[in-house]
């Protein structure tokens, strides 16, 4: 089964990049300190990333606010090029609403039908809470007709999302699962509106923005009157590294919300579904908590580390990145925290893998192993999953059978392994021995749907 998030092939390029001592009149010897700052390009050239902005600050220090590579439009990047956050843009409205919440202007755990009058009867006693961590069962807006409609249209409102979606049943009870939704961002938006008499994006200004001295993070839509102002607190704003290190400073200088705060209202019992809550997906990585949201595909990042009073940032506006922003900002604040450099993803140790052969894909695996804590061997697994499945996209079924083989030979005991040597064995028309690997997951994992559902079919072949 394919759970693995990054693929691609090489892009090289230059590096360029303005360092904090220009944009932030900090230290600059604190990112020759940081040992995963000068990894960046290496990990950019190996993710095919042409350019990108990151941050990092610990208290009241700014660790690093710099640009490396390229824009899409051939500018460098800098600490001051804005870049988009996608659904990162959660982590902004978790913390406005954790300090409305905090200051008792809304409160989440009280029932939508206290804010919406004449809400629809089944969505009276949902908790506000659940309209920020999916699990309220409201239907999804953005793939109906309706919104696209609404989206092309400068004047429509979240009110007029909310006229949709009233009328359409749950999908299913509130509480019975988290699936992510835009649509009860769009009620929550509508909500502030009409108690509080302010917008979203006004909201972010006054709690976050202006008191942190961001100068360039907004939504395009604060700017541009041609675009809706539709459901600005799931996704859209944009922002730079050095508006990032200054928030990251004011949420642990208590200027916009105290730190203790924010974990508090995001830990709570009831706002916590599994590892997500108000808007924020809840890590732990080396015992560390951070909490954050990622968005445009994996091109953006945010992560804190609330114990530790540690941030980090990563945002590109590449079309083709492939999940760089993710494992970077994690090793941002792992070397942060803990003073020691993490290992490098294994993307690293076979850049273009999807050009060259099985073999030398394995060889290169092999080698990594070799080398010690250079590279993130926990990761072997996810990675050449991946391989697997690229090769099986380009039709090269044997070099997939090959890869996924390697996979289930280093980890016997992974459902996920034997599952994905069953596909390509399937593809390839190998029945019986991908009877043997769906057998094996169902071994190990006895509740496998998939497995259940594949040797169904194989029988019936």
């Amino acid at each position: 089964m394919k759970i693995w998030p990054f693929a691609g092939a090489i892009i090289v390029m230059g590096c360029s990049g303005t360092g904090i001592a220009d944009q932030q009149g900090s230290n600059s010897s604190d990112v020759a300190q940081l040992k995963t700052a000068e990894r960046i390009p290496e990990m950019m050239e190996a993710f095919g990333v042409t350019g990108l902005a990151v941050s990092a600050v610990s208290g009241d220090r700014t660790v690093l606010a710099q640009g490396f590579g390229e824009s899409l439009g051939g500018q460098p990047f800098t600490a001051t090029t804005r870049c988009g956050l996608f659904s990162a843009t959660k982590v902004l409205a978790s913390l406005t609403y954790a300090s409305l919440d905090a200051k008792g202007t809304l409160r989440l755990d009280a029932p939508i039908g206290s804010y919406i009058a004449a809400a629809p009867a089944d969505w009276r006693d949902i908790p506000f809470y659940r309209l920020l961590n999916h699990s309220s069962g409201i239907t999804m807006i953005v793939n109906k007709d309706e919104f696209a409609d609404l989206a092309s249209d400068a004047k429509s409102t979240n009110a007029a999302i909310y006229k949709v979606l009233r009328d359409e049943p749950l999908d299913y009870q509130p509480g019975e699962y988290s699936r992510y939704r835009q649509s009860g961002y769009a009620v929550g938006e509508m909500v502030l509106q009409d108690r509080l008499g302010k917008d979203f994006a006004t909201l972010v200004r006054e709690t976050i923005t202006q008191p942190a001295g961001m100068v360039s993070t907004a939504h395009p839509a604060t700017l541009d009157e041609t675009q809706p102002a539709l459901i600005q607190s799931a996704g859209g704003y944009e922002t730079t590294a050095a508006d990032m290190a200054a928030f990251f400073k004011a949420v642990n200088a208590g200027t916009v919300i105290s730190a203790d705060v924010w974990k508090d209202t995001l830990l709570k019992d009831a706002h916590l579904f599994r590892d997500y809550s108000l808007g924020s997906v809840i890590e732990y990585n080396d015992d560390v908590l951070s909490f954050g949201h990622s968005g445009g595909g994996a091109r953006a990042n945010v992560r804190y580390a609330p114990d530790h009073g540690v941030g980090a940032m990563v945002c590109t506006d590449d079309q083709t990145n492939q999940g760089l922003a993710m494992p970077l900002a994690r090793m941002l604040i792992q070397e942060i925290v803990s003073g020691t450099a993490p290992p490098l993803p294994m993307l690293v140790a076979a850049p273009g893998y999807a050009d060259m052969t099985a073999a030398e894909v394995i060889a290169a695996v092999e080698e990594a192993e070799e080398a010690g804590d250079r590279f993130d061997l926990a990761g072997i697994e996810g990675f050449m999953n991946e391989v697997g499945y690229t090769f099986l996209a380009q039709e090269r079924g044997a070099e997939a059978i090959e890869a996924l083989a390697f996979n289930v030979a280093r980890f016997p005991s992974s459902p996920n392994a034997h599952d994905s040597l069953g596909e390509a064995l399937f593809e390839a028309g190998k029945l019986a021995e991908a009877r043997e690997q769906y057998a094996k997951v169902l071994e190990l994992d006895p509740g496998n749907d998939n497995a259940a559902r594949m040797l169904s079919r194989i029988d019936q072949s």
